[in-house]
């Protein structure tokens, strides 16, 4: 029995090496542990191939279209244990809606008619003919004002078994899942060799996963002398043919442009375990929609691992998780997590690699940026399903807020943008007043954490917010709300070309013009800059939106 050890280096290898943890542990096998580098038995490497895809299918199972086929089967066994006496014209439909033409995508014969299904049926050894099956799998089809006949729905049901049944039997799932995972969650890390080459000549994936990776790593193990180095973990390597081409947005074709390197002379090739564990990647990386997340604690390998499980096992089990956006709030849990545990890790900014419309994208997580959102929690949870309309595309105000603080801004372009749509076009507004309010919290914080808005008093937001509706009153009571609109982009200009002397000459004549006492925090606008637009845009929001609060001194005079 020999030993391998792996150590981390940069954020790609690293999720590598994660992934390949992942994958191992959830085989069962033993992983030795040590700061920065793990252990591994080469004897963990048999039947690797099975081991790499059965993580991907079981880890993702529920989002597979494999299990959108075979899950329907609650709901006939339901109908069939009630003999169909509850089948209604909304059971009808979910039935038709469920078997689909075939053209129309997340539907049965869709997926059952998809080239990467039809490849999986020749390594699938059944009697039962799917694709003759699919042929005579048919919507039912109804004339104009014609009830159904459950005698049909019996029948189509009873079809819909047959198929379910066959692709629910272990070597269907194994096959048919296996090629889902590949295109929905593999694909996104790596391409173009193994079982993603257009031109491979192996139909068995799992085959020839084994034969790339699994294989050519086994007899690198047993060979040590070789004049070459690897590119990544400077073991010694027999030629340049293994190159970091075959990942996305990372390497490129040596043979095609050698322009990449110096003086068009390649010196970049990596050992076969180091290309066992890139393809490991997509194992470290958490996947949803498209979209993946991972966080490169590069301190420690298991806290690393321990770190990105929590973020994946809260995201693929939380049904809410409508974009990598929210996952965020799955990240910051899981990193608070590890604080508490290492304490030394407070210390060090966190690299968090996001993975959006196929490319990488990079942020350092700082510790002031951790805390907000830590503290901010349910301000950000009030805004998971706020967001507006602008021309032909919708913004959610948490991805746009998640966005900022992960790249170090502060929000205030965000508020202005969204008072303004609020004045302006309130239909395509789906937040209120108090969902402002909460970004001027959130921006608040993160002022305080970078050294702005000291010594400012707790409720500053909400006093001049306060201000603002108590004008609105008045202005209402005057009969003159129609002023209100203009007055508001005036102080919005103001606000966003930070002239407080047009802001200031705004807010007086609204004052003298209702004949009401000028609140004492307006003052507090010509302190400095930050204090000035948080104060203006929580002014604004109240005097276009604002609520009564009885709590606030000298709110009514």
């Amino acid at each position: 029995m020999s030993e391998i050890r792996l150590k981390l280096t940069d954020w790609l290898y690293n999720a590598g090496i994660v992934g390949l943890v992942n994958i191992l542990q959830h085989a069962k096998e033993e992983i030795n542990f040590n700061g920065q580098e793990i252990i591994i038995n080469t004897e963990a490497f048999e039947n690797f191939e099975e081991k790499y895809f059965r993580y991907f299918v079981d880890t993702y199972e529920k989002s597979l279209s494999w299990y959108k086929i075979v899950s329907f089967k609650n709901f006939i066994i339901k109908h069939q244990e009630e003999n169909f006496n509850d089948f209604n014209e909304k059971s009808f439909e979910t039935l038709n809606k469920y078997v689909g033409s075939g053209s129309k995508s997340g539907t049965l014969k869709y997926f059952l008619r998809s080239n990467s299904y039809k490849a999986a049926y020749k390594l699938i050894q059944d009697k039962f003919d799917i694709i003759q099956a699919e042929k005579e799998l048919n919507q039912i089809k109804l004339k104009k004002n014609e009830a159904f006949k459950v005698e049909e729905a019996k029948e189509l049901c009873s079809k819909i078994t047959e198929i379910i049944k066959y692709c629910n039997n272990p070597q269907a799932k194994k096959y048919l899942a296996g090629k889902n995972v590949v295109y929905t969650i593999i694909k996104n890390a790596w391409n173009g060799v193994a079982f993603l080459n257009p031109q491979t000549k192996i139909p068995d994936m799992y085959a020839d996963y084994k034969e790339y990776f699994v294989d050519k790593t086994k007899e690198y193990l047993k060979v040590v002398t070789y004049k070459y180095d690897c590119f990544t973990c400077n073991s010694k390597i027999k030629d340049m043919s293994n190159d970091l081409s075959f990942l996305n947005m990372t390497g490129f074709d040596t043979s095609r442009k050698p322009s990449h390197v110096w003086n068009f002379i390649n010196d970049i090739a990596i050992c076969p375990v180091c290309k066992l564990i890139y393809s490991c990647i997509p194992a470290g990386f958490t996947y949803v929609y498209g979209n993946g997340i991972f966080i490169n604690e590069n301190h420690n390998v298991k806290r690393a691992v321990e770190i990105n499980y929590r973020i994946k096992n809260d995201i693929l089990n939380n049904d809410e998780s409508k974009g990598i956006y929210n996952a965020f709030g799955y990240m910051i849990k899981a990193l608070h997590e590890s604080i508490n545990e290492n304490k030394k890790y407070e210390l060090a900014d966190i690299q968090v690699v996001r993975y959006e419309e196929e490319k990488y994208k990079f942020n350092l997580l700082s510790k002031n940026v951790l805390k907000v959102i830590f503290e901010s929690k349910d301000e950000l949870n009030s805004l998971i399903k706020t967001g507006f309309q602008e021309i032909n595309t919708y913004f959610r105000i948490y991805d746009e807020v998640m966005k900022k603080l992960l790249n170090n801004e502060n929000l205030f372009l965000l508020i202005h943008k969204t008072i303004v749509v609020k004045i302006s076009k309130p239909k395509d507004a789906r937040y209120n007043e108090g969902h402002i309010k909460n970004l001027l919290k959130i921006n608040t914080r993160f002022l305080k954490g970078v050294g702005y808005m000291q010594g400012t008093e707790k409720d500053i937001i909400k006093t001049a917010n306060v201000a603002g509706y108590y004008l609105k009153e008045a202005y209402k009571s005057k009969k003159s709300e129609n002023k209100l609109s203009g007055i508001s982009y005036r102080l919005l200009n103001a606000l966003k070309t930070n002239n407080k002397n047009m802001f200031m000459d705004t807010v007086l004549n609204c004052y003298l013009y209702t004949g009401k006492i000028i609140p004492m925090f307006i003052t507090d606008c010509l302190r400095d800059d930050a204090v000035f637009k948080t104060l203006g845009y929580a002014f604004v929001s109240g005097l276009i939106d604002g609520k009564k609060n009885e709590t606030i001194s000298g709110g009514e005079n």
